[in-house]
């Protein structure tokens, strides 16, 4: 059955965002990247990269590679905090359309969830270039969680 936004209210787990918000800091691969989470609620997460000169290709543009990491991280922590402790999210697939390149500033990835189902979330990802009071939508994406149960050892 599909959550609506009043049943997203009721299952959304702020214990879970937070946790999420820490390891985001300090597990591996995020925080190599610098991911921060700077906005939760249910149903939508925001996080953000400052982008420096690791995050670049050869002619100065930021990398497809650091955005696609950016959408699939929020694609899944944005499900946890309304699913059952000890499951977990898979990404199953994500589509990104790159708008704009992406020079200096930072990254500002917002995800929302669309549907979530008992096994299949789906979540809508823009992608923000933030710089000084600039905002400019740099990309957009769509991608689908599979819900798995925690794994028997």
């Amino acid at each position: 059955m599909k959550k609506t936004r009043d049943e997203l209210e009721r299952s959304y787990q702020p214990n879970v965002a937070a946790a999420l918000a820490s390891a985001t800091r300090t597990a591996a691969f995020p925080s190599l990247l610098g991911f921060e989470v700077t906005e939760q609620r249910p149903g939508f997460i925001a996080c953000k990269i400052a982008i420096g000169d690791q995050h670049k290709n050869g002619i100065g543009i930021v990398h497809g590679g650091v955005v696609t990491a950016l959408v699939d991280h929020v694609l899944s922590i944005v499900v946890y905090p309304h699913v059952e402790i000890g499951k977990w999210a898979a990404t199953l697939d994500m589509k990104i359309s790159y708008l704009a390149p992406v020079h200096e500033g930072e990254l500002v990835a917002e995800a929302e969830i669309v549907s979530l189902r008992r096994r299949i979330g789906t979540v809508r990802i823009d992608v923000h270039n933030v710089r000084g009071s600039e905002r400019e939508l740099v990309a957009a994406a769509m991608g689908t969680v599979y819900v798995k149960d925690p794994v028997k050892r």
